[in-house]
């Protein structure tokens, strides 16, 4: 028995096409390497890149790309209902036509200085809640 049956002591046999072997070998001359070492490096990389192996780091940060990716969309959807909800609103009530552009604008500058004062009232209530009672 070899050292080589003792590194890899299962074995797996694979019928494959002429054209197929033909490419398998001009690959491993190329790499200087026997076949079987650049069918295993080829097993490798595919088994590396499915997610079926539940709960590996890979399948948590592909499920969680796929998830962010979603919520992404269904908040741009929700901008956009919101926008155009505003915009109709807005001109019924103006009795004017509204640049959604305008309008988006508007209300990003508002949540930026809703956002200040929000965390302004923040820091007071700290501050206050660290007072020492007198």
């Amino acid at each position: 028995m070899s050292d080589r049956n003792k590194e890899y002591p299962r074995r797996l046999s694979v019928q494959i096409t002429d054209a197929m072997d033909d490419r398998l070998e001009q690959v491993a001359r190329g790499r200087d390497e026997a076949k079987a070492e650049v069918v295993r490096a080829a097993l490798r990389a595919f088994l590396d890149e499915q997610e079926d192996m539940i709960g590996s780091r890979k399948h948590f940060t592909k499920a969680f790309g796929r998830r962010i990716d979603q919520v992404e969309r269904v908040v741009a959807i929700g901008i956009w209902l919101n926008l155009q909800t505003l915009q109709m609103l807005t001109e019924r009530l103006h009795k004017e036509t509204v640049d959604v552009s305008n309008l988006l604008a508007n209300s990003v500058g508002q949540g930026v200085e809703l956002q200040a004062w929000i965390e302004e009232l923040i820091e007071i209530a700290l501050r206050e809640k660290t007072k020492p009672p007198a």
